[in-house]
């Protein structure tokens, strides 16, 4: 076999075109200089490996495999006025070590393309500019070993269309002596398309009504003025235990340390796009945590990471990630803000409490995170105790956002199929629960094949909820009635599984909890009432609680048999009938099974009447009952099970 096939193509349109095809086997050995003046391409059926000296001095279309070992630096070397590019069917290109020198004018990488380069990257007098959802990822280990002279990398993200939505941002770049600040290192990116490598320095202003403002383009979409920030909402939120108080006010000069995040508000057009530029972050990023603290923290990457990973390389610190999302704020007050914070762990994500019919919480997935966090992205971790807290290369991974979600909180789904995990033996259930103001909670609860959870509390599946409402649904785990978890994973499904569910009411009206999504799943859902011995059937309808406020810790579960099939021997208490004559409660128990209590609820769940022990085993036992016209509940517990009876007056 040859080591490598070049075959010379020459295309011709109204001239001739010169372009250096690769349709076998190109391997350029260690101290092999080799050297391509036109367009290199490798063909489908081509796989290029380069262990040597490289030097392309037009575009590079990779359809095949590239594949890398322990060597060899490949140069983007045009000395020529115009724009390499690097693209391809393949959609991704590994290199070895990447050099760019194209001086003149730059090195493009298609959009949604994957640049993989396992050692060092070198902008040494050319820019490299990822469109799009392009990513540059790097795979070695140990501390950031890029290089940059008078080179640098842009790289695009979008934010809110609200002027007073928060966004957290994080930057994939460093433009100071190592560290980031939006002055020289966030640019407008209002013209990306035209002027991809020349992007305008972002403008600031302050003061009243405190908002951003667009660019001003001229008639073919040139940005004459950039779009302004309005620096009142700059801000990072170090290490702290302070609650709101914890944020630190920063400028546009203030150097923020790669791996922490800052918050902004945006200029009122829809998806604002941004330019990050500077040197591409690489390698190890390490922040000392304690416990009790939060931080705000962010990607440091061009590339996105895997949460999973992220999470299980610092399990002893933090078990969960939470993203900021607004829910539609109309005013900077305080007091007017509308969002929450979505969570996601091992076992999956959660979106953020906040009004329903302003997000479709329940049908639309782009508030809740999926495992891939997006380039830019700002997020928040709680200390579960005190130690270090690690980013590096392992956790970049190459996946692109789905391109639907024009919010700034954006997390990559693609090729996962959406699914919170590829074991096609999880199984996954979405409840959600709404108070009277609307406000829509979302419980997740994961069947999970993973051989480390049980029923118990598993650290890194099972969540606390962020900022819990006054009203509020949330599982309870343990018996421990003092936590409110928002994420539940458990090990494999069984029918006989039931899960306590804490309910807790301040405002009367209607609380409704109701079936959000599915995966993996068929059997019917239920609702338990345990205090009247009902189930309510979730997979067919909501459920419409009108409850007197309080705490209910002890009254419901997630069930999946319905209440007659919990029934331990029903066939004896069939025996027994409950009806009502002339302002009169009848049983009768002609069998005399012996009863250990009888219970009537009305329909709110309020006990009414308790029966005395010395008039339970009679064969017929008759109660004054004149209570309003309605409904109510009658909960016999006897040595043969338990029966509700349902009887209108």
């Amino acid at each position: 076999m040859k080591w490598f096939t070049l075959i010379l193509l020459l295309i011709s349109t109204t001239k001739v075109v010169s372009q250096i095809s690769n349709v076998g086997i190109l391997k350029i050995s260690p101290s092999t200089i080799v050297s391509f003046q036109n367009e290199y391409s490798n063909k489908s059926t081509g796989t290029h490996n380069n262990e040597g000296q490289l030097y392309l001095n037009s575009n590079f279309i990779n359809n095949g495999i590239t594949s890398v070992t322990t060597s060899g630096t490949t140069y983007f070397n045009s000395t020529v006025n115009t724009i390499q590019t690097i693209s391809g069917t393949s959609n991704i290109a590994n290199f070895y070590n990447l050099e760019i020198n194209n001086i003149l004018k730059g090195v493009s990488v298609a959009n949604n393309f994957g640049l993989i380069v396992k050692n060092s990257v070198n902008l040494n007098s050319g820019d490299l500019r990822l469109v799009g959802e392009a990513q540059l990822i790097q795979t070695h280990t140990g501390a950031n070993i890029n290089i940059a002279s008078t080179g640098k990398l842009l790289k695009d993200q979008q934010g809110a269309s609200s002027v007073f939505a928060y966004n957290y941002y994080s930057s994939p770049v460093t433009n100071n002596t190592n560290k980031f600040s939006l002055n020289g290192g966030m640019f407008d990116g209002s013209d990306s398309a035209l002027n991809s490598f020349t992007p305008q320095q972002i403008l600031f202003n302050t003061g009243s009504p405190y908002n951003g403002a667009p660019a001003i383009l001229d008639g073919s979409g040139n940005v004459i003025t950039s779009l302004k920030i309005n620096d009142r909402w700059l801000y990072t939120y170090p290490q702290s235990t302070t609650g709101y108080s914890g944020w630190t006010k920063i400028d546009q000069n203030t150097l923020i340390n790669p791996g922490l995040g800052f918050s902004m508000k945006n200029t009122g057009i829809a998806s604002q796009n941004y330019v990050f530029k500077g040197i591409p972050n690489d390698g190890d990023y390490i922040f000392s945590i304690n416990i009790g603290q939060s931080v705000l923290l962010g990607n440091p990457y061009a590339s996105s990471i895997d949460i999973d990973k992220f999470i299980s390389d610092n399990i002893s610190v933090l078990d969960k990630v939470q993203f900021w999302v607004d829910g539609g704020s109309s005013s900077h007050y305080l007091s007017d803000y509308l969002g929450g914070y979505s969570v996601y762990n091992l076992t999956g994500g959660v979106a953020p409490s906040i009004i329903s019919s302003i997000m479709g919480v329940g049908t639309s997935a782009g508030v809740i995170p999926k495992r891939y966090m997006a380039v830019g992205q700002g997020f928040f971790v709680d200390a579960i105790s005190t130690g270090n807290i690690t980013f590096n290369n392992t956790q970049r991974s190459f996946k692109t956002k789905n391109g639907i979600d024009s919010n700034f909180y954006k997390l990559d789904n693609k090729n996962d199929n959406n699914s919170l995990n590829n074991d096609v033996t999880n199984r996954y259930i979405r409840i959600g629960y709404e108070n009277p103001e609307m406000f829509h909670r979302q419980l997740l609860l994961g069947f999970l094949s993973d051989l480390y959870v049980n029923k118990n509390f598993n650290l890194g599946y099972d969540a606390f909820m962020p900022e819990p409402r006054e009203d509020e649904l949330f599982y309870i785990i343990e018996n421990d009635i003092t936590k409110k978890y928002v994420i539940q994973g458990t090990d494999l499904y069984s029918n006989l599984n039931e899960f306590p569910l804490g309910l807790i009411i301040k405002q009367p009206g209607n609380h409704t909890i109701m079936l959000d999504d599915v995966e993996n799943f068929t059997d019917t859902i239920f609702i338990k009432d345990t205090t009247l011995n009902i189930t309510y059937n979730l997979s067919e309808t909501s459920i419409n609680l009108n409850l007197p406020p309080g705490e209910y810790l002890d009254r419901f579960k997630m069930v999946f048999k319905p209440a007659g099939a919990l029934s331990i021997n029903e066939s004896f208490l069939n025996t027994i009938t409950v009806y009502t004559s002339n302002n009169n409660l009848i049983i009768s128990n002609k069998k005399l099974i012996e009863l250990n209590s009888i219970v009537i609820f009305n329909t709110l769940g309020q006990k009414i009447v308790n029966v005395e022990k010395n008039e339970l085993n009679k064969e017929q036992i008759i109660l004054p009952f004149s209570y309003q016209k309605g409904m109510y509940l009658v909960n016999i517990d006897s040595t043969q099970g338990k029966k509700t009876y349902k009887i209108k007056n």
